[in-house]
């Protein structure tokens, strides 16, 4: 039943419903207290009246009791006035001069505040008291009657009052917790029109803006919502990233295959028949740029899906297989690799996907084997940068550098951007080093070009976090 309803309803619910609860059993309690009360005021009176009447009750030489009275008056006198009394003896019953010659009906049994009740000759409702009296060991029952409708009355209007009052005080309770429930949700219904205008409308100059960009939440929504909406944030920041990496990887995919497309395409012009050589070499080189495209799309590296992924990779020993793949690939270059890694180094693990790695090393080794001359070193290394510093806390980093013609430096801010391409004789799509840049982003990691003050060409510093 709560999962129907709102969550306005059930706060209402939760509030008003104990508070209904407790208003009931309070005015039940008062309404019990009040009667208490009415009766035992009730019984001292009747007590009071028990008193004078007993000291006009005398027990005769006979063994008879008798009732004299010296000033007769009174509402005991008074024929049906509605105040009765009866004494009643062994053998013997008087009454008083009210009931004139009727009687009484047979007396209820006391009720739980001691009085007793009973009806008179016309039909009203009476409250009594029972009193032994005793003479000369003689006993008798005195048993004295006064109307209950004065009481009652009294009653009715004591719970007229209490239920009004009770009723006001539920009302206001009403009130206040409808008050309470819209002014707590208040910061929830603004996050929500805030979430709404993210979409709805056009987003303005006040609008937080997150990482990338886009319209965010931001916060303001007290302490327990501030939390939601960070998450919410988070979530936005990672699906507005994911999707600019899909229209990324489109464009970096339609720039690389215009080159052989464009080969293709002047040899077709130049001569009747293309050769199958460079046809197949092309479509070869289209196959692995969609091939590896496809696979950056589905990445793992996206950093809330890379937790079921995440293993300890041995570093070292990656970087030697690549680097041995390296060497078959270009033979004929003769290139010189050197791999430099300490032992502590060469025991180095990285808390990752294999694969991201493997792509982003391949593409630096493979960017360092086209443009060196002769000699390509690698060092790898742990470190602990700075306070300050850009980099992660606790970090590995891989060193690429070449000897080769390296980059200016007015061109180093461009490198690294998608389609980028420096050297248009050299073979290749401008890929390689911003698909490195956007994995290493993705993993918390980043990658940092410079020249190299060794070997003079391109320094290429991957860190990642470990």
């Amino acid at each position: 039943m709560m999962q129907r309803l709102g969550l306005t309803a059930r706060l209402l619910a939760l509030g008003l419903l104990p508070s209904l609860a407790a208003l009931l059993l309070l005015g039940a309690l008062l309404q019990a207290s009040m009667r208490d009360s009415l009766h035992t005021g009730l019984a001292q009176r009747l007590g009071d009246s028990a008193d004078r009447i007993q000291a006009h009750v005398s027990l005769a030489a006979n063994g008879q009791w008798r009732y004299s009275e010296s000033t007769p008056g009174g509402a005991f006198n008074q024929i049906f006035s509605g105040a009765y009394w009866v004494l009643q003896a062994p053998g013997q019953t008087l009454y008083s001069r009210s009931l004139w010659d009727a009687s009484l009906h047979p007396q209820a049994p006391a009720d739980r505040s001691g009085l007793l009740r009973n009806r008179d000759p016309r039909g009203r409702a009476l409250l009594g008291l029972e009193r032994p009296i005793e003479q000369d060991g003689q006993q008798a029952t005195l048993r004295v009657y006064v109307l209950a409708e004065e009481t009652d009355q009294a009653l009715a209007r004591i719970q007229r009052i209490l239920f009004m009052g009770l009723g006001a005080l539920f009302i206001g309770a009403a009130l206040t917790t409808v008050l309470q429930v819209r002014w707590g949700l208040r910061p929830l219904a603004r996050l929500q029109r805030r979430l709404a205008g993210m979409h709805g409308a056009a987003p303005t100059d006040s609008m937080p803006r997150g990482d990338t960009g886009h319209t965010a939440l931001g916060s303001g929504y007290g302490p327990d919502l501030d939390p939601l909406a960070h998450e919410i944030d988070a979530l936005l920041e990672r699906n507005t990233r994911m999707l600019a990496r899909g229209r990324a990887h489109a464009a970096d995919l339609s720039h690389a295959l215009k080159t052989p497309l464009a080969r293709l395409s002047a040899q077709a012009s130049q001569t009747p028949q293309v050769p199958s050589p460079l046809v197949l070499a092309q479509v070869q080189s289209m196959n692995g740029l969609i091939e590896r495209h496809l696979s950056r799309t589905s990445s793992s590296g996206d950093e809330h899906a890379a937790s079921a992924n995440r293993q300890a990779v041995p570093v070292y020993e990656v970087l030697q297989q690549l680097m041995q793949l390296m060497q078959h690939i270009r033979p004929e270059r003769g290139l010189h690799w050197q791999l430099d890694a300490g032992p502590s180094a060469q025991a180095l693990h990285w808390r990752g996907d294999r694969a991201d790695l493997e792509e982003m090393l391949g593409n630096l080794l493979d960017n360092a084997s086209k443009w060196a001359s002769r000699r390509v070193h690698i060092q790898l290394q742990a470190s602990a940068p700075a306070k300050a510093s850009a980099r992660p806390r606790a970090a590995l980093c891989i060193c690429i550098a070449d000897d080769g013609p390296g980059i200016a430096a007015e061109d180093l801010q461009h490198a690294g951007q998608r389609g980028q391409r420096f050297d248009q004789s050299t073979p290749g799509s401008g890929l390689g080093l911003s698909i490195v840049a956007d994995i290493a982003h993705s993993w918390g990691g980043q990658l940092q070009l410079s020249p190299s003050l060794t070997l003079g060409g391109l320094q290429a510093q991957l860190w990642l976090p470990v």
